[in-house]
């Protein structure tokens, strides 16, 4: 795992052990992520469910003004202080908890928000539906992307938010959502 582009372009991550649940977004799919969010990345960005937390660090590399990284397995959290310390970025805070629990009570609007669930668990879908919701942590104009397997089914919309565009990169797929113009 490495850092694409931006000021820390070419830095080395650390990757998570073999037996970890971790599963890192290849760079494939990481820098398609980021050229599909084409209009920059210079406000917040959350990471949930941030694993090495390369996606968050790949943003403020990019020149995210702020991101924020929440996870619920410890050695992810870990792992992801771990790449930030070696990043040197310190515009950043770590949530630890659940996901859930981060989206209905962070005082924080994030720009980007980007989701990357364990895969096969239903998770995406529900963190969209709480994003969905009137009063979430997106800020109006905001962009929520989803990375999933390729099979999961995603709708086309979720309460305020509507399917913007979806790709597939081997076994994943990404998924961008927006704010319905009404919902603004």
């Amino acid at each position: 795992m490495r850092v694409i582009t931006g000021q820390k372009r070419g830095m080395k991550l650390l990757s998570p052990a073999e037996d970890a649940p971790i599963r890192p977004t290849s760079d494939r799919t990481k820098e398609s992520v980021f050229n599909l969010i084409h209009e920059g990345i210079d406000g917040t960005f959350l990471d949930l469910f941030s694993g090495s937390g390369q996606m968050g660090i790949e943003a403020l590399s990019r020149g995210a003004e702020k991101a924020v990284f929440c996870d619920n397995d410890r050695n992810a959290i870990e792992l992801t202080k771990a790449n930030l310390k070696k990043s040197g970025f310190t515009n950043y805070s770590v949530f630890y908890g659940d996901y859930r629990k981060y989206l209905k009570t962070s005082t924080e609007k994030f720009d980007i928000i980007f989701i990357d669930p364990p895969y096969d668990r239903g998770l995406a879908q529900r963190a969209l539906a709480v994003l969905g919701e009137s009063g979430s942590c997106l800020k109006d104009g905001g962009t929520v992307i989803v990375e999933c397997k390729y099979i999961e089914h995603l709708p086309e919309e979720e309460g305020r938010l509507y399917l913007a565009d979806s790709r597939k990169y081997g076994i994943a797929s990404v998924h961008i959502y927006k704010i319905k113009e009404e919902e603004k």
